[in-house]
């Protein structure tokens, strides 16, 4: 009878601990960037400010393209990331540290500083071994160049990583469902911008790239991925990858999981 009892014990602490893997997916809206293949983009005669917010939290970064002749140098003491109306630099005046002599392992990180929706990027260094050494400091610089015909991405900040819970949002919908919530642009929760300072010859031009997030929806994780087999020029491997059913450059994305003891409905 103790080993019966303990049996079924064990049988509903294990059914308390199935976890179920969900995704709220933001979709945002913006009128001063358009869809062009796989970005999302804004252009002028001088630059091309291109986007892919899909990622985990949101990438808030872009890929600037230099269309002209002449360098062009991108002022990030006076550029800014701004969401909700909280402005952060993207010159932060940092010292990075290197040393040819120590071997270390080197991983990105997200949300070493959380502020508000806010989440920073950094990167976080785990020494292996090594020697008495002098590093070599690099100073952050204030402004970047970026040579004629040539790009560069500057990716700093991301957009949430804080799952939005709301009365009409089911937290977790059931098999083959979604649970999704339009906004408007004065009820977004998510509003966010980048102000970009660039500088062609004597001319400085400054460029604000605004987006606010226009729909949520949560989706179990069965119903938001699909495999897709492993090809490479129609060639085909035999293995399988996950891939999201409905990713795009206007999306992102944030994962949350749910256990058998969670009865929360929203």
């Amino acid at each position: 009878m103790k080993k019966i009892t303990s049996l079924l014990l064990l049988c509903l602490l294990a059914s308390c601990n199935v976890v179920t893997t969900y995704y709220q997916i933001y979709e945002t809206k913006s009128e001063t960037v358009k869809a062009s293949g796989n970005a999302i983009v804004f252009e002028d005669n001088n630059c091309k400010i291109s986007y892919n917010l899909w990622s985990e939290s949101g990438n808030a970064g872009f890929n600037f393209h230099n269309k002209t002749s002449e360098v062009i140098y991108l002022q990030l003491d006076e550029s800014f990331y701004v969401i909700n109306d909280k402005a952060y630099d993207y010159y932060q005046n940092r010292i990075f540290i290197n040393s040819s002599n120590t071997a270390s392992k080197t991983t990105k990180t997200t949300g070493f500083s959380q502020l508000g929706w806010l989440a920073l990027s950094g990167y976080n260094s785990t020494t292996l071994a090594t020697n008495s050494t002098s590093g070599v400091e690099v100073i952050e610089v204030k402004s970047i160049a970026v040579p004629p015909k040539t790009s560069k991405t500057i990716s700093e900040f991301n957009i949430n990583q804080t799952v939005i819970r709301d009365c009409d949002l089911l937290r977790f919908p059931s098999s083959k469902q979604t649970s999704t919530k339009t906004f408007s642009e004065q009820s977004t929760p998510i509003r966010f911008y980048n102000s970009i300072t660039y500088k062609l010859g004597d001319k400085v031009n400054k460029v604000k790239n605004d987006f606010y997030v226009s729909q949520i929806t949560n989706i179990a994780s069965k119903d938001a991925v699909k495999l897709e087999k492993n090809a490479f020029c129609n060639q085909k491997n035999g293995g399988e990858t996950s891939v999201f059913k409905d990713s795009s450059p206007a999306k992102f994305y944030v994962t949350y999981t749910k256990t058998q003891a969670d009865t929360w409905k929203y």
